[in-house]
């Protein structure tokens, strides 16, 4: 993350004075309503030095020089191009297409370890979301609106005599994939107020105690969940293309088919999600007649290619080949379109 984060900085036409300082990262921004969380800390010495690190101190810092010269930003050797940043009420934001979002970071001291001892086994609750935080480091948020829970892990961790809440991982381990970061700057018996991205903008929100977690409580995930928080469709695409497995496909399909029903023909679009772990979920149907116009099939057609997705082609390990990082697989968005004559498919889109 670090090194990726260094090489797509560009930054503004501003001055050394404006952007001298340390920033907390936020988000960066792939789509309108798509946001991945920063971690991360730049930090700009007036001195000319410069700190790229993470705030819990997950990854050794890297470290170089930097200088505002003619309106252009030098970080090291490398020179970027200005306005492609701008400052505003504490915010700075680089980049255009997929923006990169710091917040001004004010140093609020807290005691950590008085805060860790109040979080800890307990429920809190935003105006969006509800957190559980386990005694064992284990954390569950809920998204109050769709009732959604997922499962992380968590830990308080300390950045200059502040403390931070950094809610990271999967239902499966705590490896990155981190959650928003949440900077305690108040913390009483009933309440924690907390500065972070509060989904619509940078500010303060407010965490009420719920109730004291129960053994009965569960750590787990109430559905089907991603392995990578911020999960987008277009970087995991998957398909059979035009490869062996394609063909594989359609002589399965060919075997299993019933009798011909007569004016089912067109498109039928399928699309689900194979987490790190084989697990599928989120499917999506969708149906185009011969002439691309929206249609529902008979449920006798897609009942069955549906099952054939789910029992089939989700479990074929091989789907998450082309996702792996490092050792480890990642999710993959998978997307199979089949073509259909009276009910019978009769080709499998690339």
């Amino acid at each position: 993350m670090l090194h990726c984060t260094l090489f797509i900085l560009h930054f503004p036409s501003a001055n050394a004075q404006q952007l001298a300082g340390t920033w907390i990262g936020v988000h960066v921004e792939w789509d309108t309503d798509v946001f991945c969380p920063l971690s991360t800390y730049l930090k700009l010495d007036s001195d000319g030095s410069y700190t790229l690190g993470m705030i819990e101190g997950s990854a050794n810092p890297v470290r170089a020089t930097w200088a505002v010269q003619n309106d252009t930003v030098r970080l090291d050797t490398v020179h970027y191009a200005p306005g492609l940043v701008t400052t505003e009420n504490g915010v700075l934001r680089i980049g255009k297409m997929y923006p990169m979002v710091f917040r001004q970071f004010a140093d609020v001291p807290l005691d950590s370890a008085a805060a860790q001892k109040q979080l800890m086994g307990q429920v809190w609750q935003s105006d969006s979301s509800t957190v559980a935080l386990f005694a064992d480091g284990r954390a569950t948020i809920e998204n109050r609106t769709t009732k959604q829970r997922t499962a992380h892990f968590w830990r308080l961790a300390r950045f200059d005599s502040s403390a931070f809440l950094v809610i990271r991982g999967n239902q499966y381990d705590q490896d990155a994939n981190y959650k928003p970061l949440w900077q305690v700057v108040e913390s009483k018996p009933n309440a924690f107020r907390a500065v972070g991205w509060t989904g619509r903008a940078v500010g303060i929100q407010t965490f009420r105690l719920v109730r004291a977690l129960t053994p009965a409580d569960s750590a787990k995930p109430n559905g089907f969940q991603t392995c990578t928080n911020c999960f987008t469709q277009a970087f995991f695409a998957v398909s059979p293309g035009r490869s062996a497995r394609r063909y594989e496909i359609l002589q399965l399909l060919t075997k299993q088919q019933q009798s011909a029903l007569l004016g089912q023909s067109g498109l039928v679009r399928i699309a689900f999600v194979v987490n790190c772990q084989g697990e599928s979920g989120h499917y999506e149907l969708a149906c185009l007649d011969t002439d691309y116009c929206p249609k529902t099939f008979d449920t006798r057609i897609t009942d069955p290619l549906l099952t054939f997705c789910r029992n089939y082609v989700a479990t074929d390990a091989t789907l998450r080949e082309p996702n792996r990082s490092g050792d480890r697989p990642n999710d993959a968005f998978v997307t199979l379109t089949f073509r259909l004559i009276d009910g019978r498919v009769t080709d499998l889109l690339p």
